[in-house]
């Protein structure tokens, strides 16, 4: 599988469970999948702060495998998770984020995406 990573900023809103799925590599190759994979998400003010403000994972159950051979995951956070740990960022910078995949038999780490998160005050409460 070559080493790339898709660069996606998202935007969430603190009113509703954040499940935002996704597929990764191309539809029907059936070369490399998640079986035997762990996944782990670290959100951050920026990328040199030294403890995540928000940490996901597989095991956690906040990152979901939907598909294990198409690939395909979402992330599973509930709105007073979101409160609790994620201010919003009107006026203030995005946090940063990166979703690693680690493969459970030898310990290799690929980073699948990062980007920028924001975090909307939600309209309906």
């Amino acid at each position: 599988m070559a080493q790339t990573a898709a660069r996606v900023d998202m935007v969430i809103s603190n009113n509703a469970t954040w499940e935002d799925a996704f597929q990764f590599g191309t539809v029907g190759d059936t070369s490399w999948s998640f079986i035997g994979k762990s996944f782990f998400t670290d959100i951050k003010g920026t990328r040199d702060d030294p403890n995540p403000l928000l940490s996901l994972s597989s095991g956690g159950g906040t990152i979901v495998v939907d598909d294990p051979v198409g690939r395909t995951l979402h992330f599973f956070v509930d709105d007073d998770t979101i409160v609790g740990s994620l201010p919003i960022t009107v006026d203030c910078d995005p946090y940063v984020y990166d979703l690693v995949m680690v493969d459970n038999s030898d310990g290799s780490r690929t980073v699948l995406m990062s980007g920028k998160l924001y975090v909307e005050q939600g309209i309906t409460l």
